[in-house]
């Protein structure tokens, strides 16, 4: 295969193109298998409902692959490579859902958007969902689902998208939950641990071979990981407690209120991870919600010199 688009890298063994932005993947000769790894953009932490913020992390955006770490969410679908010649493929790289006050939602959170490749069949990773909003019944589903808000009682978290992601974790009053990520669910506001904490978000999913200029360390220290979930916020006031902190592969941190006040973080670039959630002390600018991160695509197909 002759093929350009994105960043190319070339090492002894393959060719991978890198995409953290849309373009095209072109084939001028040859044919072949190439292989795959397709990341959505990662949903925002939750925005407000009538002027509270008190919000889940956002879910990490859908992650499909034929690599062979395999795609991401519980007993996900086998996925082969792809048989395709010369010719051109359109590729998307889905934006990360824009949280606090540049967001065009008036209430400051957003879902994350569709990461795609267009070869004989379109291949397409769902966005994240956006956290969970104070007093709603659940976080947003998407690739991966955000976790739940505050809310008198429990809020469940998103669903996840199979063979793409998991769900966010369940949101508490005080608490929020954590954002899906691609390898785990986020996991539960004041629960995981005990008490007025915000959930941590949802673990990634990691992969061999990549640069370190993609992706983010993780437990395992020779893959890099993506679509990580957000960490929930910590709204309580009278007690301290610690916000949720987003997941291996790119999710950000929820806002604290007390010890603090802290602000919730945006994910890392291009992991697809999901952003953290927020908590209700305003602070100038607008309210404490972290964004989601752009997705990214990777092509990969085997070097012959």
């Amino acid at each position: 295969i002759d093929a350009s688009g994105g960043t190319k890298e070339i090492s002894p063994t393959i060719v991978q193109h890198f995409f953290t932005s849309p373009g095209n993947f072109v084939i001028s000769s040859g044919s072949g298998d190439v292989e795959y790894l397709i990341v959505a953009g990662g949903g925002s932490g939750g925005g407000g409902t009538g002027g509270v913020v008190a919000s889940g992390g956002g879910g990490a955006g859908g992650l499909l692959s034929s690599f062979p770490e395999g795609p991401g969410g519980p007993s996900p679908n086998s996925a082969a490579s792809v048989p395709i010649g010369a010719g051109t493929y359109a590729v998307v790289v889905g934006a990360g859902g824009v949280g606090g006050p540049t967001s065009p939602d008036p209430n400051g959170g957003q879902d994350g958007s569709d990461s795609s490749i267009a070869f004989p069949s379109v291949l397409t990773a769902a966005g994240g969902g956006e956290g969970g909003r104070y007093n709603v019944p659940a976080g947003s589903p998407g690739g991966s689902g955000g976790g739940g808000g505050y809310i008198s009682g429990t809020t469940n978290g998103g669903a996840g998208t199979a063979g793409q992601g998991y769900p966010g974790g369940t949101g508490v009053g005080g608490a929020e939950g954590g954002g899906g990520g691609a390898g785990g669910a986020g996991l539960n506001a004041g629960f995981d641990p005990p008490g007025t904490d915000g959930g941590t978000g949802g673990i990634g999913k990691g992969f061999a071979d990549i640069p370190s200029d993609y992706g983010t360390p993780g437990p395992s220290g020779s893959l890099r990981y993506f679509a990580g979930g957000g960490g929930g916020g910590a709204e309580a006031t009278m007690l301290p407690s610690v916000r949720g902190e987003g997941g291996y592969g790119g999710g950000g941190a929820g806002g604290q209120r007390n010890p603090g006040p802290t602000l919730g973080t945006s994910a890392t670039a291009n992991t697809g991870g999901g952003g953290g959630g927020g908590h209700n002390k305003v602070f100038p600018g607008g309210p404490t919600i972290g964004s989601g991160a752009d997705g990214i695509v990777i092509i990969r197909y085997a070097y012959s010199s």
